[in-house]
């Protein structure tokens, strides 16, 4: 397929998120060069002959959380050309998941042509830079729930919605304050809740190295355990938005 063909969509897309989020020359080079650079470099895992091309259509939410988090550690240390392509870098594999590949692939690049004949449409993109959250659950739900479709007026509409959303999400640095306050808080209250979860945690172990003498030490620490755990989600979930803008966990 013509490559201009099979760039075009992301560029599109690309070039919508740039326009409205105001991007300097540089910036938006830096962006626009990265959400094709996987189809250019062919990113790939492994070494030597154990090494195999990624999937771009079979994108694992691990390998696009991957790139937004080199994208959002590189824009809290100020590197922001890096930022801007890992950025686009996620964006283009993300893109990639709204596209079905059909049985056996047989359709697909009949599927990209008509897609690249699509419009985006900007009331999509302009809604996802309006109703995105900016923590890295957000933008690992988003991802989660991009599905590959068929029709092509479909594809680009999710496209563009899910790549604005996850772009504002990564770019947006407004709420390192905030997480900085409730982070300190649920900071204290894990620490009242480590004791006793690791004492739990402790008393479950013995209980069933012991099981077969009596079962009542494991009735009573494990839902303990499990308590600790659930009262501590929290200030987990609050330790991954913290790392998100760069707080530290001391």
């Amino acid at each position: 397929m013509n490559r201009c063909v099979k760039w075009c969509s992301h560029l599109s897309i690309g070039k919508a998120i740039a326009d409205l989020a105001a991007l300097s020359t540089g910036e938006r080079k830096a962006f626009l060069d990265g959400i094709v650079e996987p189809d250019r470099h062919h990113e790939r895992i492994g070494r030597g002959v154990r090494s195999r091309r990624l999937s771009h259509h079979r994108a694992s939410e691990r390998l696009i959380m991957l790139h937004v988090w080199m994208a959002r550690r590189s824009f809290l240390r100020n590197d922001d050309y890096e930022g801007y392509r890992h950025l686009g870098m996620a964006l283009h594999y993300l893109q990639d998941r709204s596209v079905s590949k059909g049985f056996l692939g047989f359709t697909h690049d009949a599927r990209e042509a008509r897609l690249a004949e699509q419009r985006v449409p900007m009331a999509a993109i302009e809604d996802g830079m309006r109703r995105y959250v900016a923590s890295p659950d957000f933008v690992r739900g988003s991802i989660s729930r991009t599905k590959p479709l068929k029709d092509p007026s479909k594809i680009m509409l999710q496209a563009s919605f899910r790549s604005a959303a996850v772009a504002a999400a990564v770019m947006d640095a407004r709420g390192i304050k905030e997480t900085g306050r409730e982070h300190r808080r649920l900071l204290k209250r894990h620490a009242l809740i480590l004791l006793p979860s690791a004492l739990g945690s402790l008393a479950v172990g013995v209980s069933l190295s012991l099981v077969w003498t009596s079962p009542f030490p494991l009735i009573v620490s494990l839902p303990l355990t499990v308590l600790a755990v659930y009262l501590d989600l929290p200030y987990r979930r609050s330790a991954r938005l913290a790392e998100w803008n760069g707080i530290g966990r001391h």
